[in-house]
């Protein structure tokens, strides 16, 4: 697919194949929530259902709803630390006082008991988009039926995604190695490797012995829709997330005066 800047999958569906009679008559139903999808755009009345884009030769998951598909994320990692589904329940939005919340905590009980054998805390980080107005006049053409542009001027906003969920991974991380429980961050390599290019982060392998845990995933197309499939894992403590964030090649002090030197001399307007 050429590198155009567009939508991909909306309410679920690959746009080149998509139904939009059933969107309409589903009233904007998400299926991997099973409800009308939750994403607003104030210059819209309808839900702003763009699942994934294509942007710079990748399919970007945009909505962290889409990871809920078939709850395979959830039986994966079930599978991968507890051997098994049995016995599991996966609560949302779990509250931790001066900490925020938990996107999911995935729980494994004893058999018909309460009491509590392990758990696990799962974030879902999907990327954001800049110029989304842009991406809304897609959606508009493509539920109007329009013929579609080659490309959609929107970009993607992916460092300020990066900043924010760092802080979260910090906090969030600190608490799970403190109660020696793992943690584990679901997300594409597109938003993986612009953490690993921007800040010299290693690519760890996946490791039972840490706590912090990247859970990548990809996208496949197969005949009428795109399936979420499991890509790489790989592992680090919160020293490892600390020093990968810690920039060895800061800017020089003059460089910058000068950068201010020439502001200032465009403001006066000297020569």
């Amino acid at each position: 697919m050429p590198n155009n800047k567009k939508a991909i999958e909306v309410f679920g569906q690959p746009v080149d194949s998509i139904n939009i009679d059933r969107i309409l008559k589903s009233k904007y139903t998400c299926p991997f929530i099973n409800k009308e999808c939750t994403k607003q755009s104030r210059t819209i009345s309808y839900p702003m259902g763009v699942c994934c884009v294509h942007f710079q030769n990748s399919e970007i998951i945009i909505c962290p709803e889409r990871f809920k598909e078939n709850e395979m994320v959830f039986k994966n990692i079930a599978n991968q630390f507890f051997e098994t589904t049995d016995n599991t329940i996966v609560f949302n939005e779990v509250k931790l006082k001066n900490f925020g919340s938990f996107d999911f905590v995935l729980v494994k009980h004893k058999p018909l008991s309460a009491k509590i054998e392990d758990f696990i805390i799962i974030e879902f980080q999907s990327d954001s988009t800049t110029g989304t107005g842009k991406l809304v006049n897609n959606l508009k053409d493509i539920l109007a039926r329009k013929e579609l542009k080659e490309s959609y001027a929107f970009g993607m906003n992916t460092y300020n995604t990066i900043k924010l969920s760092f802080v979260q991974m910090l906090m969030k991380g600190q608490v799970a190695e403190h109660w020696d429980k793992n943690i584990i961050w679901v997300m594409q390599d597109f938003i993986f490797s612009n953490m690993v290019n921007r800040f010299h982060l290693s690519r760890r392998s996946f490791d039972n012995q840490k706590r912090n845990h990247f859970f990548l995933y990809s996208l496949k197309r197969l005949k009428d829709r795109f399936s979420l499939e499991p890509d790489s894992k790989y592992s680090y403590t919160i020293p490892e997330l600390k020093r990968a964030f810690e920039n060895e090649h800061l800017p020089k002090l003059e460089d910058f005066i000068k950068v201010l030197e020439n502001k200032v001399r465009l403001k006066l307007e000297i020569k």
